[in-house]
């Protein structure tokens, strides 16, 4: 599971997609606590606490720890500007994984999230590595920074991340507003920037988002996978199950449904759920394209903020724009 624990933050990030939820009515402590419990008896293995800074939040201890009690793994998405030893030390504890957002060097990363958080987030991340954490950087790229991609991936190589993963800034929330977001050339140069840094470094690289991925990468140290499928739920602080975490399709609540079972075998059942994941009818491009069975039209998320269709194709994806063949597998 995906929970967007919370929209409050001590940023205030250009391209934020959770600011779109700042008034939606939290969940309470005993509720998530409840939501805790369930998730354990249920089976669910793994939960990333995303935000807003969920490292500010008053009920973070109180759930991760029971979480980490029931055993349910654990991992953080987080600024990291906020981490220092105390912190490092609890997600020591709860054996957290960290995914700390980067977005390049100092001047790039200070103008997205905020004069100083570049010198800050190098020092939570030498107080994650004190405390034996490990932790992927992740850089959201946009039009302001998909120049440094390579930087980055060097960057997380120098601090001592496991991995670095890109993700295309979506334009939803804050980033529709202020257009930060990459077009489709900018995000493929962004791509073989990272790729080609990564084969000379032989460093493992991950691309979110981005299940064309096979059709302009063929590194092997950079992987991708492909998310129109049943196995991850998104919860965002109210306790919507949202089809995507960046729009705000909900096929159910875990608050009107009664529980997150319940919540569940409604969004499994939903016809728009149903034809996400098994789409009758796609683009041209994509119909004839060489990955329709694992990509089956790309990121419907995408497709829906720009196109308004969730089957309208991928806007970043070369085949879906013309610029590659559809038949194309240089990758494969």
């Amino acid at each position: 599971m995906v929970w967007i624990f919370t929209t409050s933050c001590n940023l205030s990030c250009l391209h934020c997609y959770v600011w779109r939820l700042r008034n939606l009515a939290e969940l309470e402590l005993g509720e998530k606590l409840r939501l805790a419990e369930e998730l354990a008896e249920l089976g669910v293995g793994y939960v990333n606490i995303t935000g807003g800074e969920p490292l500010l939040h008053p009920h973070f201890e109180s759930v991760t720890s029971k979480l980490k009690e029931l055993g349910v793994g654990l991992s953080i998405s987080t600024n990291a500007t906020i981490v220092d030893e105390e912190l490092a030390s609890l997600l020591s504890r709860l054996e957290v994984y960290a995914y700390v957002s980067l977005d390049g060097p100092r001047e790039v990363h200070n103008k997205v999230r905020g004069a100083g958080a570049f010198k800050r987030v190098l020092k939570g991340i030498e107080n994650l590595k004190r405390a034996g954490l490990g932790f992927t950087l992740v850089m959201a790229v946009g039009r302001h920074n998909y120049r440094y991609a390579d930087k980055v991936v060097e960057l997380a190589v120098r601090l001592g991340a496991k991995e670095v993963a890109l993700i295309p800034i979506m334009p939803s929330g804050r980033a529709r507003e202020t257009g930060v977001y990459a077009g489709v050339v900018q995000y493929l140069e962004a791509l073989k920037l990272a790729e080609n840094k990564a084969e000379e470094l032989g460093f493992p690289t991950a691309l979110w988002c981005t299940p064309f991925a096979p059709h302009v990468v063929r590194s092997r140290y950079v992987r991708y996978s492909f998310c129109r499928s049943l196995d991850v739920a998104d919860v965002d602080p109210s306790g919507r199950l949202l089809l995507c975490d960046v729009i705000d399709v909900s096929p159910a609540s875990i608050r009107s449904s009664g529980s997150f079972a319940e919540a569940w075998r409604r969004y499994s059942r939903h016809p728009t759920v149903q034809e996400v994941i098994s789409p009758k009818k796609l683009p041209e491009p994509c119909e004839k394209c060489v990955l329709r069975s694992s990509c089956r039209g790309g990121c419907f998320a995408r497709a829906l903020l720009v196109y308004g269709e969730l089957n309208a194709g991928d806007p970043l994806c070369p085949v879906r724009r013309g610029l590659l063949s559809s038949s194309s597998r240089e990758a494969l």
